[in-house]
């Protein structure tokens, strides 16, 4: 059964830590550590001293110090002490803290409570159980740390996936633990509202729930919780800052109040992938009553919620009702406005207005940019970092969180072994490797960047175990981003002291991925040599890797992988990573397909909308695409396409296959026709053969189908590919009577 502990959890199972290490093992690492000799021994009923500026917190603060050192704290009769002491003459900045670690005593020091928060956390990474003789040693140091940024948050969408407040709490002491300091809570979206409003019962009665054909998930949070969450949060330096998403993603609160959009009619609540992801659904930016509607929903949050921000979205607003809506048009003429963007800026500008005259800060996503940013706005740049760089070029305050780089959603490991997610691929390292501050910007230009944050997008995320594993330990990872210095971080490192970490998290059952502990592939076609190359490798410190070609059982007497696999055929090799001679983690495989277009160059007639992987070269890279990963397929948006392949000198062929993917729900279906050419120079091609494509469409609506189109043999140096995309998307079907799209992956040519 989980263990909910309403403390500091993560940090709190000194005893998964079996043997004593030389290292400091703290997560985010500090700016300045200086290891001594010897340890502090933590012995029965130690000492702890609190300075009078932390009587409100001392209750807490002896809860975690006695769990993470398996003895019981007393005020006084002990020559053991632990001193926490609040010098505001110091010179430590607000967050920061000192720790001075000697043979008898510990002390930490900082200039308000805020940092002695944050040097127990750090004293209590620090804490090490020998597993022979259950003593409890501290290793003598001295340690100076303060944080790189402000701000250093975490977005959980509650909206797509309601948590509970006891899970919630949960989840406030693991962002603690690590030394995140915001929860930017996405209360509101078209699937569900979540947060109570007394004056509009309907949003909750209605708005929190999918209609009833969708099975119903319902849940949300009273005026009582989002206090008791904040008083919570509070105590762990955390600050709750809500998000009320205007004008767009408002199917949740038209569907409870049909008259706040431009038609008045009632959408329907469904889940994320049972109809349009973004709803069309979007607040009527020209009736008046809309507008008192929010400054009347503004008016309960901004009294529920201490934090000087309040969030109001912006993002992917469909405008097109705004287009039709006399109303819309209405405003648009009499304020001498261009057009519907302007609109938008027009909307975000008045509501902000109306929160800065209550004394809050406004935040919203990079789209608040489009039309002009309202005055003194704070910008969240999604969207890469463009918006958050033109944001701080125009002095205002931006917090990065680059989807390529911040969404924690997205796959962290090969989509074959993982739960189902939104798609996009952001391993550990990626999330380590980033730097929220642009190079091309100024110093100055800099200062105006307050912080970072993660997010996690609840439109794939159906259980809070499917949160924890979206979030560690790549959260981990984000919090060395947000809190240490660049010139302090090393990967290397960091993979040591996660390794550690692991334990207390496995101690604490979070459902953190150990894709950390498993095999990766990266196979490449190796111009120079003529050959395929398969590199594998491990986040893993010190550690094997055993693996076989096309044999599933992998043991510790396997081959030792030690230079990367040369293949000449197709094949699928089996890998998994052993420390000590004990196995780590589970076994994975991947399929390579090798043939006379591997590595070989392409051209696409039209050009392809989008690769996200291997440009230029992703239909014949070795990989098969996966239904489940988008990064593998290339994609068109036309009616036909033509490819074609350059092979390595003549060739004796016959045979070309690839696959097209289906998902109905981005709009894509497979291609209807196929057809082969081939050439001797490039210029004048004939044909070999055509085929008609048919499908199971009876399938999960996530599906590869491959297609292939035999001939008698013929010598080629080029090969033409030519195909008829899956027209419109059918009746019944996501986005009916639209143009598809086309997603195709890895030509073979044998």
């Amino acid at each position: 059964m989980r263990k909910n502990y309403c403390v500091i959890i993560c940090l709190c199972i000194f005893s998964a830590l079996s043997v004593f290490g030389n290292s400091i093992n703290i997560i985010p690492y500090p700016e300045k550590v200086v290891k001594g000799e010897g340890f502090f021994i933590v012995s029965p009923n130690v000492k702890i001293k609190y300075d009078k500026k932390l009587r409100s917190a001392e209750s807490l603060y002896t809860q975690i110090l006695e769990t993470n050192l398996g003895t019981s704290v007393i005020k006084k009769g002990s020559d053991h002490l632990i001193s926490l002491n609040v010098d505001e003459k110091s010179q430590l900045p607000e967050e920061g803290y000192k720790i001075t670690v000697t043979t008898g005593n510990i002390d930490i020091t900082a200039s308000s409570p805020k940092g002695i928060f944050y040097g127990i956390q750090s004293l209590c990474q620090m804490s090490l159980k020998d597993s022979v003789s259950k003593v409890v040693k501290i290793p003598v140091a001295t340690i100076e740390d303060c944080p790189r940024f402000a701000w250093r948050g975490c977005m959980l969408d509650v909206s797509r996936t309601f948590m509970d407040k006891k899970l919630l709490m949960r989840y406030i002491d693991l962002m603690a633990s690590y030394k995140l300091n915001v929860l930017h809570f996405h209360l509101i979206d078209d699937q569900g509202w979540r947060l109570e409003i007394k004056r509009y019962p309907n949003l909750v009665s209605v708005g929190s729930k999918f209609d009833t054909e969708f099975n119903e998930m319902g849940g949300y949070y009273t005026h009582e919780d989002i206090r008791e969450l904040i008083e919570y949060a509070s105590m762990r330096n955390i600050t709750i800052v809500p998000e009320f998403e205007i004008p767009g993603h408002e199917c949740a609160a038209i569907a409870s109040y049909p008259e706040l959009s431009c038609r008045g009619v009632r959408p329907k609540i469904h889940p994320y992938t049972k109809g349009r992801g973004i709803h069309q659904e979007i607040f009527c930016a020209g009736k008046p009553e809309v507008y008192e509607f929010i400054y009347n929903v503004l008016d309960e949050i901004i009294e529920l919620f201490p934090s000087k921000y309040i969030h109001i979205g912006g993002d992917e607003a469909p405008k097109h009702e705004w287009k039709q809506c006399a109303h819309c048009q209405k405003v648009i003429k009499e304020n001498g406005l261009k057009n519907e963007e302007e609109l938008q800026s027009y909307l975000v500008y008045k509501v902000g207005e109306y929160i800065r005259k209550k004394g809050k800060e406004v935040i919203g996503w990079d789209e608040i940019l489009e039309g002009g940013l309202a005055p003194n706005a704070t910008v969240m740049s999604w969207r890469g970092e463009e918006g958050g760089i033109i944001a701080a070029r125009q002095k205002h305050k931006v917090i990065m969180t680059p989807s390529k780089r911040c969404y924690i959603d997205y796959y962290q490991e090969s989509p074959e072994y993982a739960p189902l997610a939104i798609g996009g691929f952001l391993p550990l390292d990626s999330v380590y490797f980033y730097n929220p501050l642009p190079a091309g910007l100024t110093t100055e230009e800099q200062s105006y960047i307050i912080g970072t944050q993660a997010n996690i997008w609840g439109e794939y995320i159906q259980t809070p175990e499917a949160f924890e594993y979206m979030a560690f330990p790549r959260l981990l990872a984000m919090s060395e981003v947000q809190w240490t210095q660049p010139e302090y971080k090393d990967f290397v490192f960091f993979t040591r002291r996660l390794d550690k970490e692991f334990k207390r998290l496995d101690y604490c059952q979070v459902n953190s991925c150990r894709n950390f502990y498993e095999v990766n592939y990266a196979g490449v076609w190796n111009e120079n040599h003529e050959t395929y190359e398969v590199a594998l490798s491990s986040f893993c410190p010190d550690a094997e890797i055993h693996y076989a070609i096309n044999d599933s059982v992998i043991t510790a007497s396997s081959s030792l992988y030690k230079s990367p696999i040369l293949l000449s055929k197709d094949a699928v090799i089996y890998a998994a990573v052993y420390k000590e001679g004990k196995s780590m983690g589970r076994v994975t495989h991947k399929e390579f397909a090798i043939n006379k277009a591997t590595g070989c160059d392409y051209k696409c007639v039209p050009k392809t909308e989008w690769e996200h992987l291997d440009e230029s070269f992703g239909l014949t890279d070795g990989y098969c695409g996966y239904a489940q990963d988008m990064r593998r397929w290339v994609s068109f948006y036309q009616d036909s396409v033509q490819i074609v392949v350059e092979l390595k000198g003549t060739q004796r062929i016959k045979q070309v296959a690839f696959a097209s993917l289906w998902r109905p729900w981005n709009m894509i279906w497979p291609a209807k026709a196929m057809s082969v050419s081939v050439s001797a120079d490039g210029k004048n091609f004939f044909g070999v053969g055509n085929k008609v494509l048919s499908y199971d469409f009876t399938l999960t609506e996530s599906t590869r189908f491959p297609a292939s189109l035999s001939f008698p043999e013929v010598e080629a140096t080029f090969v033409r590919l030519d195909l008829l995309s899956g027209g419109l998307c059918p009746k019944g079907y996501f986005n009916e009577g639209e143009q598809s799209r086309l997603a195709i992956d890895e030509i073979e040519i044998n």
